[in-house]
Formats: structure tokens, C-alpha cells, sequence
């Protein structure tokens, strides 16, 4: 285990302003994450309408490629930032770290488009969307540590107004979807630049005027950034994997039967992604709070608030299949047109596995909020490989059907050994 040279509490710095209550910042997290997921949804469906199934299957593509180099390359810094309780490491080295990170994985895009002929124009333009986003995220990691949902939640929805109304107007204006994604990247870059920056500004202005603070450091590896990207290096790892398990059966359904078949599926899988936002910004709130416990060894307290959201997500996830069984169909033919509509019954075995899945986001958060990162990283990639056996098994068999079902195996297999890892520690 890390030595450290002092075992005082942990450091805090002071937040700017008085701290918002947890039910409030509940609700920030889910405005901010549910309306960012409603803007890149509405994104998928602009593509839909105005295009083709195969210009969404593009755009998905994109997707699948960029978002994993991208999260391998950003090293689940914000995490690591968030549960930086000794401030090990000041925020600009956070910034310069995950600033190469974003310019390595623009790079491995552009050779990965290369080496497998992809679609040019629409990955790399996806996968620098993607890339900007991630900068502007570590600046909204520094505004979670100081429990400001509320400005994580104003950078989200800006980013997401931008990117829906550039793609929007680009994509009717050219009929091209690689303006579309075009007109994705330069709506993370303005969020990034005009709210992210400028909203961490604040909290490092009235940080700086409570005087220096004196850092911990580790005693046989001086800080800098090797030793940040050391320790971020098995979560990043992990990251990059999940979202690598939760492509798999994207990437088999463009072997198998091409960019219509990857679009349909993809369209389902979109209408069912607000309810992993969600989750997911129940599971950002629930984080420092978790970190707090942890460090004050308030054991029980910990294991409870992990099973109330727990419980939660399994009464919301029941309710969401129950949903998806009675009004699929109407909502696949209203949103996207009739021809998607026959993949109703897809679109409820994708709330299966989103329900499933959606435990991992607490399960997730509590895991960090003890540092497992390691063991995060063996269990994630024993996912990936359950993953890819149920995909090469299913979608040649049954299609876009077996795609789904790989889902729910895979999502099944998370959730099982992520709480066989956390209950050691509960």
C-alpha cells in the first residue's frame, strides 16, 4: 500500500461559497446530466430525420471508435481529482496531464481511421467532440470536489444547447453528416472554453486567497506528473475498457451487417441512455459525500447510503422495462419513423441491460470512494472478454436482437463482481 509521510486528516481547501445542500445538488446533478443526455440524443434523432439509417450508423461509428480511446486517454483523472483528499497534486498538473491525454487520443482516432478505412471525416470529427469534452471535464471535476452541481450542471446544459443547435443547422444546411459532426466538436469547444474554464476560474480564485496549502506526497516517488498518471493509470485503464465492452456489440453488428443495422440498434440504445445519465448523476453527487464518510470512518453510514441508492436503482430499473414492454413500439415510430419500430422489442432488452447496469454507476462510485482502482481495472476487463464471447456468439445468430442480449450478459457480469469487489469493504 502508498505510504504517506503524514497520517493527519485529510487537507480541505475552503469553497467559495457556503455548501449546497445534498438533495439540491441530487437535483443539479440530474438537470445538468439529464439535459445533456437529452441534447446528444437529440442529435442521433436530428441524423435520423434528416438523413439515413446509414448516416446514423456513421455517426454512431464515430462513437464507438472515439469514446474509448478518449477515456482510456483521460485516465478517469476527474475521479481521481475528486478523491485527491491529501491534494497530492495541484489542479494545473491535473490540466496539463489530461490536456496530452486529449491530444493522444485525437491521434490514435486519426491512425485508427487509417489502418481500418473507417469513414474519415465523421470518426475524427466525432472523436475530437469527444476529445474537447473531455478537457472541459476536469475543470467541472474541480467544481464536484468543491459539491458545486449547480455550475457542473450550467457547463452541461450549455454543451449540449451548442452542440444540438450547430449539428442541427450544419447537418440542414449541407445534408452532410460530417458537418454534423463537425458542428458536435465546435460545440464542445465553445462549452469548454466559455463555461468550464471560466466557472473553475472561481473556484481557484477563492481557493488561492485561503493562503498555500501544504501537499502530501508519496514517499518513494516524488510528485509530478508521472506519479499522477501512475496512480490514475488502473482506473483510466478501467474506463476505457467499460466503454470498449459497451461498444463490442456495436463493432460486431458493423461486421456483420453494416452501418443500417449499427444505426437501428443504436437509435434503440439511445432512448434508453437518459436512464444511465441519470444514475450516473445520482452516482457523481454520492461521490465526495462517499469520500467524506470514508475518511471520517463512518463505516455504517457508508454501507447505508450505498444501499439506498442500490435499492433505489432496482425500483427504478423494474419500472423502466415495464415501460419500455408497454410503449416501445409508439415511442421508436414517433421519435425516429415507422421503420424503427421494429426494433421494439430490442429497445426492451436494452432497458434490461440498462437497468442492470445502472448499479454499476453506485457500485462505481463507492469503489473509488476507497481507492480500489486496481481492482476495478481485473474486473472490468474480465467484463470486456464476457462481452465479446456473448457477441460473437449472439449477434451472428439472432442480429441486432443478439446484440442486445450480449448487453444484458455483459451488464449482468459487471454488476456481479463489482459487488463481490465492494463487499469486502462494506
Amino acid at each position: 500500500m502508498t505510504q504517506l509521510r503524514s497520517a493527519k486528516a485529510p487537507v480541505r481547501h475552503a469553497a467559495p461559497r457556503r455548501r449546497p445542500s445534498f438533495a439540491g445538488n441530487v437535483g443539479w446533478g440530474v438537470a445538468g446530466n439529464a439535459g445533456y443526455a437529452l441534447c446528444q440524443w437529440l442529435v442521433l434523432v436530428v441524423v435520423a430525420r434528416l438523413g439515413t439509417e446509414a448516416m446514423v450508423g456513421d455517426y454512431a461509428l464515430g462513437l464507438a471508435v472515439g469514446a474509448p480511446l478518449v477515456l482510456l486517454a483521460n485516465l478517469s483523472l476527474r475521479t481521481v481529482l475528486v478523491t485527491d483528499t491529501f491534494h497530492e497534486h495541484p489542479f494545473r498538473r491535473y490540466l496539463r496531464v489530461r490536456l496530452a491525454g486529449m491530444a493522444a487520443a485525437t491521434a490514435s482516432v486519426c491512425v485508427a481511421v487509417w489502418v481500418f478505412d473507417l469513414p474519415a471525416a465523421v470518426v475524427v470529427l466525432v472523436g475530437l467532440a469527444k476529445a474537447f469534452d473531455g478537457v472541459g471535464d476536469i475543470y467541472l471535476g474541480l467544481l464536484q470536489r468543491h459539491h458545486d452541481q449547480r455550475g457542473i450542471a450550467i457547463a452541461q446544459l450549455a454543451n449540449g444547447a451548442l452542440t444540438i443547435a450547430l449539428t442541427g443547422v450544419l447537418l440542414s444546411a449541407t445534408g452532410s453528416v460530417a458537418w454534423a459532426a463537425a458542428g458536435s466538436a465546435m460545440g464542445s469547444l465553445i462549452a469548454w472554453l466559455g463555461f468550464c474554464a471560466p466557472l473553475a476560474s472561481r473556484v481557484l480564485d477563492a481557493t488561492a486567497k485561503t493562503g498555500p496549502r501544504k501537499r502530501h506526497t508519496h514517499r518513494f516517488s516524488p510528485p509530478g506528473p508521472g506519479a499522477l498518471v501512475w496512480t490514475a493509470l488502473p482506473l483510466g485503464l478501467a474506463s476505457a475498457i467499460t466503454s470498449l465492452t459497451a461498444n463490442v456489440p456495436r463493432y460486431a453488428l458493423q461486421d456483420r451487417l453494416g452501418a443500417a443495422a449499427l444505426g437501428a440498434f443504436a437509435a434503440a440504445g439511445y432512448l434508453v441512455l437518459t436512464g444511465n445519465v441519470l444514475v450516473s448523476a445520482v452516482a457523481q453527487t454520492l461521490l465526495p459525500r462517499l469520500v467524506e464518510l470514508r475518511a471520517s470512518g463512518a463505516k455504517d453510514r457508508f454501507a447505508a447510503l450505498v444501499r439506498q441508492a442500490l435499492a433505489g436503482i432496482a425500483v427504478a430499473g423494474v419500472l423502466a422495462v415495464w415501460a419500455a414492454e408497454l410503449f416501445g413500439a409508439k415511442v421508436l415510430r414517433t421519435v425516429y419513423g415507422e421503420s424503427y419500430a421494429e426494433d421494439a422489442g430490442t429497445l426492451t432488452v436494452l432497458t434490461v441491460a440498462t437497468a442492470v447496469a445502472a448499479t454499476c454507476f453506485v457500485l462505481d462510485a463507492a469503489l473509488s470512494a476507497v481507492r480500489r482502482f486496481t481492482g476495478q481495472l481485473a474486473v472490468n476487463a474480465a467484463v470486456c472478454a464476457a462481452a465479446v464471447l456473448a457477441a460473437l456468439v449472439l449477434v451472428p445468430r439472432y442480429g441486432i436482437s443478439g446484440a442486445a442480449w450480449a448487453t444484458v450478459a455483459a451488464a449482468a457480469v459487471h454488476a456481479g463482481l463489482k459487488w463481490e469487489l465492494l463487499r469486502r469493504d462494506l
